[in-house]
């Protein structure tokens, strides 16, 4: 099982030696729709906050702002991702994830499945995003 894959935009589009050739970084796979979209994401909207899309994998894209991305494999320990402008993140199917933000906003760009997201807070002052 995938349990993650982050990588630079820029630094995979600098490993292509031929501008012909297309570089694989990974397989998108979703059951379903999914919805492209960009949300914007305070520091206030991430304590305590986790979800959970058993529809399909997430790509997320930073547009600015710092965070790391903990996922939470169901077997394993959780795996940090430290992700700044320009890095991409796929979180498969059915792994749980929440954010820590470094600045005090981060803009993303994602595509997420339509169908089969959980959300929840575990934390007793956390704010739900959505």
């Amino acid at each position: 099982m995938m349990t993650g894959l982050s990588f630079t935009i820029a630094t995979e589009l600098a490993a292509i030696s031929d501008p012909r050739q297309a570089r694989m970084l990974g397989d998108y796979a979703a059951h379903g729709g999914a919805m492209l979209g960009v949300i914007r994401i305070g520091v206030e909207g991430t304590n305590g906050f986790w979800e959970r899309h058993d529809g399909g994998d997430e790509l997320l894209v930073v547009v600015s702002g710092r965070m790391t991305m903990t996922l939470r494999p169901e077997s394993g320990p959780d795996l940090p991702h430290d992700l700044g402008p320009g890095d991409a993140l796929l979180i498969p199917r059915g792994v749980a994830h929440t954010a820590r933000l470094h600045t005090p906003e981060v803009r993303l760009l994602f595509v997420t499945p339509r169908e089969g997201n959980a959300a929840w807070t575990d934390h007793p002052e956390g704010k739900r995003r959505h």
